[in-house]
């Protein structure tokens, strides 16, 4: 062999299995080094540990599967309310209760507008509404119930959807807030 050849050679580099050999050796060595260590336990001790640390293993990565369910859940439930099994809610001396189902098209802007009610009024509600819940979201069929005070000021809003309560808000002075009704 010529000497361009073999340097030719030495600049193609070192092969995969070198370059393997040579990223590994590090964890081989520490393999190595295990191994003779458990050489010398006692014999009971390493038949223990050949025992114990695959079911340790085994039993760490386990994870039980939820059970199936017997039969498949299918269909839907709705039981509506009977007047009877209606909410009770307080209206303030003088003041009045609307119960309104809405319709195709229907906001609460235009109902505040055809109930004569204050924009302000509107504004404040929107300011207290929760983001996950947003009075632009509301569907026809979904009813409302409001309770305007003496002086025509809204006092309590209850939006339901088949009678169940969706939002509720009630005037602390000038604002509103959320009510929890469960």
């Amino acid at each position: 062999m010529t000497r361009r050849k073999s340097a030719a050679r030495g600049h193609q580099g070192v092969s995969l299995g070198t370059r393997i050999n040579q990223l590994t050796l590090p964890a081989r060595r520490g393999l190595g080094q295990a191994l003779s260590t458990l050489g010398r336990l006692p014999r009971l001790h390493r038949l223990g540990l050949l025992v114990l640390v695959p079911l340790w293993l085994l039993l760490l990565g386990w994870q039980p599967a939820p059970p199936a369910p017997q039969t498949p859940v299918t269909g839907s439930l709705t039981v509506p309310l009977s007047d009877a099994d209606k909410r009770v809610i307080d209206v303030p001396a003088g003041g009045r209760r609307i119960d309104h189902t809405l319709a195709p098209g229907e906001t609460l802007s235009s109902l505040f507008r055809n109930w004569q009610l204050p924009g302000q009024e509107l504004i404040a509600l929107v300011r207290a509404e929760p983001s996950y819940k947003p009075l632009s979201r509301l569907q026809a069929g979904q009813q409302l119930t409001l309770v305007l005070n003496a002086d025509g000021r809204l006092h309590y809003l209850e939006i339901r959807d088949n009678g169940l309560v969706l939002n509720a808000f009630r005037r602390l002075g000038q604002e509103f807030t959320m009510v929890n009704t469960q």
